[in-house]
Parts: C-alpha cells; sequence; structure tokens
C-alpha cells in the first residue's frame, strides 16, 4: 500500500484526467467553437463581394427549385381537395395512384388553362391599352403642360447651378451626369427607352424557358411526393430530438402550414375575383383601359390593406388623363368595390386565416415591406401570424402553469 502512495508516475496520470475531464472537454469545445465562429465572421467580412457572388450564383442556380417549391405550394390545396373527394369515390379508394395521377393532371390542366387566357387575352390587351395610354399623353394638352413645366424647372435649376453640381457629382462617382440632364431635358425619350428596357425584360422573361419547365417539373414531383417528402422529414425530426419536443414541432408546422396556405391561397383567389368583377363592372360603365386597370387593381389587392391604395391612385390617374368625370365615376365604383372586398369577399374566403387584427397588420407590411420590398408586403402578414402564434402559445402556457387566466379581458 505504501508503495503505491509514493509512486512518483501517480501525478502525471491524474494530471491527464484533470486535463481531459468532462467540464475542461466542454470549456474547450465552447472556446474552440467562438474562435471558430470569430474566425468565420472575419473572413465573411474580409471576401464579402466574392461572398456576394458565390450567394447570388447559388441563388440563381437554384431558382428552378424555388420557383417549383412556391408552385407546387400554391397549387397544393386545390390538389389536395381533388384528391380528398376522388377518394370518397368507392373505386379509387382501392387505386391509390389512379387517384394520384388524375388529381395531378386536373390540377395541371386548370393551371395550365389559367396561364394560357392570361396570356392569350390579358397581356395584348395590357400592351394595347399602354400603347394608346402613350399616344393620348403625348397629344394631350396636359401633356404639354408638363413639358413646359419642366423645362422651366431645369432653367431656373441651371441658374442656380444645381445642374452643374449633379454633373460634377456624377462625375465623381463614375457615372454619365450629361446622359442623366439629356433625359431630364428630353422626358419623350426617357419614355421610349424604358419602354425599349420594359420589352427587353419581357422577352428575356420569356427566353428563360429553362428555368420555367425545370420548375414545373419540381412542382409536379413535389405534389406527387408530398407524402414520402413529410415522411422523411417526421423521421428525421424524431431522430434528432425528443419524442415530446418532436410532437410538439410538427404541430408548430402543421399551425404554421395552416397559416401560410390559407392566407395565400386565399389571397390569390379573392385578388382574382376582386381583378374581374371590375374588369366587369368598367365595362359597364364604359370607362376606358379596363384590362389594365383591373389587373392592376388584380396584382395590387394581394397586398394586405395598403394594396387597393396602391392600386387605384395610379388607375384614378390614368383615367384623370381621359376625364376627370371618368375619374370620379371610377373612384367611387372602386371604393364600393374594396368595401365589398373589405367587408364579404374577404372575411368569406380567407375567414380567419391569420388572427391578427388591424393594426398588427399594419405594422407586418410596413416592416415587413421595408425589409424585403413588395414580396415582403405580401408575405409578411403571414410571417408575423406564425410569431404572434409563438408568443401568443408560450405566454398562454406560462400562465397556465401559474394557474392565472389566460383571456385578456381578465387583465383589463
Amino acid at each position: 500500500m505504501n508503495n503505491n502512495k509514493n509512486n512518483p508516475e501517480e501525478k502525471p496520470l491524474r494530471r491527464v484526467e484533470d486535463l481531459f475531464n468532462r467540464n475542461y472537454l466542454e470549456k474547450s469545445i465552447y472556446v474552440f467553437l467562438t474562435g471558430l465562429a470569430l474566425l468565420m465572421v472575419y473572413f465573411f467580412m474580409q471576401n464579402l463581394d466574392v461572398m456576394k457572388e458565390r450567394w447570388q450564383g447559388l441563388v440563381s442556380l437554384l431558382t428552378p427549385f424555388i420557383w417549383g417549391i412556391c408552385i407546387a405550394y400554391i397549387l397544393m390545396p386545390l390538389f389536395n381537395w381533388l384528391q380528398a373527394n376522388l377518394r370518397r369515390l368507392q373505386f379509387m379508394r382501392r387505386h391509390n395512384r389512379i387517384c394520384l395521377a388524375i388529381s395531378l393532371l386536373i390540377t395541371l390542366l386548370l393551371f395550365f388553362s389559367l396561364v394560357g387566357v392570361f396570356f392569350s387575352l390579358v397581356i395584348p390587351e395590357v400592351v394595347n391599352s399602354i400603347v394608346s395610354l402613350f399616344n393620348t399623353l403625348t397629344k394631350s394638352s396636359s401633356y404639354d403642360w408638363l413639358l413646359e413645366y419642366l423645362q422651366t424647372g431645369l432653367q431656373q435649376l441651371k441658374d442656380l447651378g444645381v445642374l452643374n453640381y449633379i454633373e460634377d457629382m456624377s462625375a465623381i462617382n463614375g457615372s454619365d451626369g450629361s446622359s442623366l440632364l439629356h433625359y431630364l431635358e428630353n422626358p419623350q425619350e426617357y419614355f421610349n427607352k424604358l419602354l425599349s428596357y420594359t420589352t427587353g425584360f419581357l422577352l428575356k422573361a420569356g427566353i428563360s424557358a429553362k428555368n420555367i419547365m425545370l420548375a414545373f417539373i419540381v412542382s409536379v414531383y413535389m405534389m406527387i411526393g408530398k407524402e414520402t417528402f413529410l415522411a422523411q422529414s417526421r423521421k428525421i425530426i424524431y431522430a434528432c430530438t425528443t419524442q415530446d419536443r418532436a410532437d410538439h414541432f410538427i404541430d408548430f408546422c402543421r399551425r404554421t402550414n395552416r397559416i401560410f396556405s390559407g392566407f395565400l391561397s386565399g389571397k390569390i383567389l379573392d385578388s382574382l375575383i376582386i381583378g374581374i368583377i371590375c374588369f366587369i363592372g368598367m365595362k359597364i360603365l364604359h370607362l376606358e383601359y379596363a384590362v389594365l386597370i383591373s389587373m392592376i387593381i388584380g396584382v395590387t389587392n394581394v397586398i394586405p390593406f395598403f394594396g387597393p391604395f396602391i392600386g387605384a391612385i395610379p388607375s384614378i390617374l390614368l383615367l384623370l388623363i381621359v376625364s376627370p368625370q371618368k375619374a370620379l365615376i371610377f373612384a367611387i365604383f372602386v371604393l364600393v368595390l374594396q368595401q365589398f372586398d373589405g367587408n364579404i369577399l374577404g372575411p368569406k374566403i380567407l375567414g380567419d386565416a391569420t388572427g391578427l387584427t388591424a393594426f398588427w397588420v399594419i405594422f407586418a407590411v410596413i416592416v415587413m415591406g421595408g425589409m424585403l420590398g413588395i414580396v415582403g408586403m405580401f408575405i409578411g402578414v403571414p410571417i408575423f401570424a406564425t410569431i404572434y402564434m409563438i408568443v401568443k402559445n408560450t405566454v398562454e402556457t406560462k400562465l397556465k402553469r401559474k394557474k392565472l387566466p389566460i383571456d385578456t379581458n381578465n387583465y383589463r
């Protein structure tokens, strides 16, 4: 026993064990991960331009998959509805693959029919309306007054030396200041060039058929393999965490999906109906640019709260060029239409899909619109509704644990 105690090799062994005990190992891992994170941040900051280019390249590469997932997500409610109704038939219950194929075929036929009608009827009418509007604008007295006003304003800016400052600053920044002044002095040429850029953009969008085809192929595979993808996702979730946490997370995903799918599909359907009603109403009232304005009203209507105003103001200005009386008639008509949408049609289609009050809807649209632009204004409401759901569930769970009431009225 004494020989063991006086063994000089025992202390080094104990030191090695202390060095590799669990506490030291965990601290070493935390220090290593923190240092690695700091190095990664430093690397990203030093190579920000390169990383941005690579990120844009990755996004460009994944664009067909992103669009395919978006198309599948939008078409999924119709696909699920058709599948559920076909399965009620006795024959379809025993042939699941046939039911799946028929549901997919009907969904794609309806989608391509709507796209075909849009490109064959709506787009030519919109182009004709834009050309007619441009011709009307250039021949009207309002256009001459606008040119005269711009020329007077430019002369005053020249006298004050502001235009010289713009030229100097443009030269410093490496841009062509003379071209800017040229377009300011010749707005008609600017409009012609803008129309040329717009046409080029539309042609470029039409040429990228490869991405469109890949997106539809991805969407078809997403709809066909929906059950498999969901099962694989659940398998991964249950493998990575406890069953209780996995159940809570899957329930959260179901609620989030219910919010997003209900809002997006409902809002698109609501906007489509409003656009059609606007077109019919404008034809009855004999108002010009019915197709163009109805398209503007329908597209902007997908933006909650601010959409009707965003679409109505430029539409009224377009009709104001033709006739102030017709612009007033349209303003009254669109006000009635938006009241019908906000109080009858919208609640009927959307119901309480988000659970947000008007204040939080405005807040979500402004904040997400400032962060992500037009897309943020559209998806901001379901995103904020999800955040609102998380906060609400967390607060109510904590109140239940404390045996306190969860109704807000009890805290007034």
